[in-house]
């Protein structure tokens, strides 16, 4: 998992075309409606208003065909993070969805904030939970087919 500013995205994904098209999306998701958008080659985004949600209440979680971008476009959450590794699904894979849930016994924890994203690959169980307590948050969730970065 990487965690950078905007102006950076680019160093993260080979393809520049892409890059610039989801830097683009990117820049301009504060006025984009809640909901799903193409991007481009099978990459779209999932903008989401809601309130982070406590540790208690949340379970890792891992894809296969995507990997996970998520911007936060205002407010901040905190991103729990452990490598796939040894650890044993708590359910069975959804393929439609493209997510398996685990229950690992450690983690590692970092912060998403205003202005920065998350790079999540297949192999990072991570989940995003509320930094103290919860609150509102606007972030996009960008889904990247694993082929092409």
């Amino acid at each position: 998992m990487y965690i950078d500013k905007l102006e950076n995205l680019s160093n993260y994904i080979k393809d520049q075309k892409l890059a610039k098209a989801i830097t683009e999306f990117l820049l301009n998701s504060a006025t984009v409606e809640a909901g799903k958008h193409p991007i481009l080659d099978g990459t779209f985004a999932n903008v989401l208003e809601y309130t982070t949600k406590a540790f208690e209440t949340v379970k890792m979680e891992a894809h296969r065909k995507y990997l996970d971008l998520q911007y936060v476009i205002s407010g901040e959450e905190a991103v729990l993070k452990q490598d796939l590794d040894d650890n044993a699904p708590i359910n069975e894979y959804n393929d439609v969805k493209d997510v398996v849930h685990y229950s690992p016994k450690s983690y590692d924890k970092a912060l998403l904030l205003e202005g920065t994203f998350g790079i999540m690959f297949p192999e990072d169980l991570h989940q995003c939970i509320a930094v103290s307590s919860p609150a509102p948050i606007k972030k996009v969730v960008v889904k990247i087919p694993v082929g092409i970065i």
